[in-house]
């Protein structure tokens, strides 16, 4: 049983990983920006993540604690991307998957 979850758990962080490594790419930033996109969405999950699981607040208090940090987790790097790339992380973090797909879309009219 432990084995099976820590195969499933494994196969989840591969998946956020490809995501989180799209997402990067499919913005329009160097290699340094992406970089502290990729470190900043990685922290912004672990102290959610803590938030969520722990025992210390109650469920309605988690919520609005979640979304406090979506708004200040960023204010510190916001100088240094366009406001319509934060706008990007942030819809990336409701939905990562639709915020890809988006991206995905934009990406090929701008081709065409």
């Amino acid at each position: 049983m432990e084995k099976e979850r820590e195969k499933y758990m494994e196969k989840q962080m591969d998946q956020y990983r490809d995501r989180v490594n799209t997402f990067v790419a499919l913005l329009d930033v160097d290699d340094f920006k992406g970089e502290i996109i990729k470190q900043k969405i990685d922290d912004f999950y672990k102290q959610r993540n803590l938030i969520i699981y722990s025992e210390l607040y109650q469920e309605f208090e988690k919520k609005s604690m979640v979304d406090q940090l979506k708004i200040s987790h960023f204010s510190d790097v916001k100088e240094l991307y366009t406001e319509e790339t934060i706008a990007s992380i942030q819809r990336f973090l409701e939905d990562n998957k639709a915020e890809i797909k988006k991206l995905q879309k934009t990406k090929t009219k701008k081709n065409n």
